[in-house]
């Protein structure tokens, strides 16, 4: 009776083993969108399968304001380099103000830049502190969104 018993269990077992190792196996944020909100702020990050990447400020004076460069993984981390940024920078005083100022007019702008950015993978996956919203992707990394 408990051969029978280990016998009929084991497959369940190994069912649920390889369910629960798959669901936290994602092996990284290609063709993801993912969204942190944290206070006042709203960024987007796009990240493409080629290694391109963009994040969108959503709550920004600078009205776009687009940042766009490569991604790798490098164990848990995400390490982009971002090497372009594109916009509108504000012109005149404010027409309001609340978590940011809003200008009736601005001027657009395209500029190079290098600077480099780290994420965990693993804290956006686990997102204790609900900062992070993951969501398909499958637009074009280098397009103004």
């Amino acid at each position: 009776m408990k051969s029978r018993f280990w016998v009929c269990l084991l497959p369940l077992l190994f069912a649920l083993t390889c369910i629960s190792a798959n669901e936290d196996q994602t092996p990284s944020p290609a063709n993801k969108l993912l969204v942190r909100t944290v206070a006042s702020s709203e960024d987007a990050f796009a990240f493409c399968s080629d290694g391109q990447v963009r994040v969108e400020y959503r709550i920004s004076e600078l009205q776009p304001h687009i940042r766009f460069g490569t991604w790798k993984m490098d164990g848990d981390s995400i390490r982009i380099r971002w090497t372009q940024e594109k916009g509108g920078e504000p012109v005149g005083p404010p027409v309001s103000c609340g978590s940011v100022c809003v200008y009736k007019q601005y001027n657009k702008f395209q500029r190079d830049i290098d600077q480099t950015e780290e994420l965990s993978w693993n804290e956006i996956k686990q997102n204790q502190h609900q900062h992070w919203d993951i969501q398909s992707f499958a637009g074009n990394c280098n397009a103004m969104p």
